[in-house]
């Protein structure tokens, strides 16, 4: 079996993209595919993906954002986290994903809502609960088990919101 890989900011990114690759096709619950032309893809400080939700026979499509390290919890661990963004995500899906605001699930902990002032735009995040986070992080961990955990989390968001 694989050893986990070591997901440092500085250390196996080229990695952790094909972790998430992997992660993306397994997810079940919907068809998604890995938005490599976003104008927002060129930030060179984010660290993950934005995918599409592909809905069919619908004019507009979801859209969110997974990634990790950009910051971290009160315990100076890095986070996991998938979002949606206000300007990209469809009042059908923004709706749902509002009303998921301060509930958690078995991957997730509490959801958070964000509206920031400047932008004049707003965010719903989902962060990876502590106990799978400590796991997602180990090196120790099974490639297998790290990438089971991300497929997890990214199925129980998706499932919450059809």
């Amino acid at each position: 079996m694989a050893k986990g890989i070591d997901l440092s900011l500085t250390k196996s990114l080229a990695d952790f993209d094909a972790l998430l690759e992997r992660a993306i096709e397994m997810v079940i619950t919907r068809e998604l595919a890995v938005l490599r032309d976003h104008p927002n893809s060129e930030w060179r400080f984010q660290v993950g993906k934005y995918v599409e939700i592909i809905e069919e026979n619908e004019a507009e499509s979801a859209m969110f954002w997974i990634g990790y390290g950009w910051e971290e919890n009160e315990k100076r661990e890095s986070l996991l986290w998938l979002e949606f963004d206000a300007k990209t995500c469809p009042p059908k899906y923004w709706n749902k994903v509002k009303k998921l605001a301060g509930t958690s699930g078995k991957y997730y902990r509490k959801v958070g809502s964000e509206f920031a002032q400047e932008y004049m735009n707003a965010w719903v995040h989902f962060f990876l609960k502590e106990e799978y986070l400590k796991q997602f992080y180990d090196t120790s961990i099974d490639i297998k088990a790290q990438e089971e955990i991300l497929t997890g989390f990214i199925n129980e968001v998706l499932e919450k919101i059809e």
